[in-house]
């Protein structure tokens, strides 16, 4: 949640708690710099369980993978990944970082990898946290989209890449795109959306694998309880009566219109640790990010959503863009 560029540190920078140091941004973050008027292109996948999956080399092995996440708060590795990069014997009083996530608050020792290898880019000395327990579905550790040094961050899921670059997003007129602005809030993306015409913030959140939303903003919206599908949900958890399924008429991101959705009422202990609880909220996962192509504009505060011309849509839903059909999916 943390960013590095041109313009300076962003607010999060100065929330980082650093027990037994106190680091700098740069000195935290290890950013991924980009050399003078160089495209960063990182290849990646997305796995069956719906991450972002790019491959990592660590301190020379390249046996390792790792998501891009829009809304980590610093590189963090796990005990494999340690065990690869010779990482396990932590030093005796390591430096710790609290870290920030959906699931609440952590405290990781921080050990440095020598080396970093991602896409075109080689990184040396990096700093990042160590949580044996990290578990990432199909994936063994976290980049925050943040490191990457440039004014726009480019998920393009038609051709399967993240892209990092200076000036404007690439735009084409093969695609209909909406731009929203964006609030910064510790670091984080949030832009504003509807839910049956009910107003709401929503977190751009890559490291999702799925979109969901608050209880407040289900109550706010009228959403409907989708009985069969929350009997199922809780089965599947364990009885969790915290989660459910709710059905709602549309929702509205930018100029674009989800219709008739299923979607899943959660309260991440985010939300409450920012002051969001009572407010209505939800985080964009990528099951519907994946739907467009995604530019992070960080200069002007922009984020894009751009239908790919080759998307193929499954059936459900019907996206509009300025009155414009587009086919359903």
């Amino acid at each position: 949640m943390t960013r590095e560029s041109k313009r300076g540190p962003t607010k999060m920078a100065d929330r980082w708690h650093v027990k037994g140091a106190l680091f700098s941004v740069l000195a935290l973050m290890g950013c991924f710099p980009a050399f003078a008027n160089e495209r960063l292109v990182i290849p990646f996948e997305v796995n069956e369980y719906h991450h972002m999956v790019v491959h990592l080399e660590v301190n020379g092995n390249d046996r390792t993978t790792g998501i891009i996440d829009t809304a980590a708060t610093f590189p963090m590795i796990n005990r494999r990944t340690a065990r690869l990069a010779e990482l396990l014997d932590v030093e005796e009083n390591p430096p710790l970082i609290n870290v920030l996530g959906l699931t609440g608050e952590g405290i990781y020792p921080v050990v440095e990898l020598e080396t970093l290898l991602i896409g075109n880019v080689m990184k040396q000395d990096v700093p990042v946290a160590l949580n044996v327990d990290l578990d990432v579905t199909g994936a063994q550790n976290v980049l925050p989209a943040s490191a990457f040094e440039g004014d726009v961050i480019d998920f393009d899921f038609e051709n399967m890449q993240v892209m990092v670059y200076d000036g404007r997003p690439d735009r084409s007129v093969r695609r209909v795109s909406s731009s929203l602005k964006y609030a910064d809030e510790n670091g984080l993306i949030f832009v504003e959306v509807r839910i049956n015409g009910r107003k709401g913030r929503a977190l751009i959140d890559t490291g999702s694998s799925v979109t969901f939303i608050n209880s407040r903003f289900a109550e706010s919206s009228h959403t409907k309880t989708n009985e069969e599908k929350t009997q199922i949900l809780q089965g599947a958890t364990g009885g969790d009566q915290s989660l459910r399924v709710a059905s709602l008429r549309v929702l509205e991101i930018g100029d674009y219109r989800v219709s008739d959705m299923d979607i899943l009422v959660s309260d991440p202990p985010l939300f409450e640790y920012l002051g969001m609880h009572e407010e209505p909220a939800m985080v964009i996962g990528l099951d519907l990010l994946s739907s467009f192509r995604l530019q992070i504009d960080r200069r002007r505060n922009r984020v894009v959503l751009s239908l790919p011309t080759s998307r193929r849509f499954s059936r459900g839903l019907n996206f509009n863009a300025r009155d414009t059909n587009i086919p359903e999916f």
